[in-house]
């Protein structure tokens, strides 16, 4: 356990590390703002940036990925900016399209509130805050107050080095990505619940053997490993 528990501490600190320097690559859906995807073979993301200063915006800092379809080779350019008028937003995309030679209609342009953004963020943390805290209480209920604590800080331990992957690399955490970490986070809890329930059963049959609380703990997960593997 000290070899898992030294390797969880370096990607922990590695995970807070990144997150506290970097911060995430938010999407649209998070941040706000306007975002203009332009379908080029050609086009890099000097021009897509040039593009924005011609038009009185600030290149430097938008955001800019290149996109390919790994089915069919198409690539796209995808450029977010903080929130702008209409009138702006119709007028890059305008220059977009005149720059890579299409069509004004090709050029697909979104708009996202940064209120909408930070509204969902908000009730999302306060309906993750409030579903952890329920567990806990039944946890405790059900088992003992401890396992609930370890439960708690197991699903909280496997969430941020999921999101410090993110971080790390800089990926983009869309809507989609909040999901996939909801589901780690079910997985995570339904495998420290299985865990603490066969403890709890081999506690009773062992009783009377006196046997150390660490070797009921090892054969307890050495027993739901293969399950836990299966359906994880």
């Amino acid at each position: 356990r000290w070899w898992g528990l030294c390797l969880s501490a370096i990607l922990l600190l590695a995970s807070v590390g990144s997150l506290v320097v970097r911060g995430l690559n938010l999407s649209i859906d998070f941040e706000g703002g306007v975002v203009w995807v332009v379908p080029s073979e050609t086009f890099t993301e000097d021009d897509a940036r040039a593009v924005l200063d011609d038009n009185d915006l600030d290149g430097s800092r938008a955001k800019v990925q290149i996109l390919t379809n790994q089915d069919t080779g198409f690539r796209t350019i995808e450029v977010q900016v903080e929130a702008q008028s209409d009138e702006v937003r119709t007028q890059v995309q305008q220059a977009y399209a005149d720059e890579v030679g299409v069509t004004f209609e090709e050029v697909s342009t979104n708009s996202v509130s940064s209120t909408w953004g930070e509204t969902i963020t908000r009730k999302a943390l306060i309906a993750l805050f409030t579903f952890l805290v329920l567990v806990a209480m039944f946890i405790a209920w059900r088992m003992e107050w401890r396992m609930a604590s370890a439960a708690i800080v197991a699903v909280l331990h496997d969430v941020l080095l999921s999101v410090g992957v993110y971080s790390l690399f800089g990926f983009l955490v869309t809507p989609a990505t909040v999901v996939a970490f909801l589901t780690i986070l079910g997985f995570s809890l339904y495998d420290t619940i299985v865990v603490f329930d066969k403890v709890q059963e081999n506690q009773r049959r062992y009783s009377g053997a006196r046997i150390p609380y660490a070797d009921v703990m090892n054969v307890s997960m050495n027993q739901v490993l293969m399950r836990s593997l299966n359906t994880s």
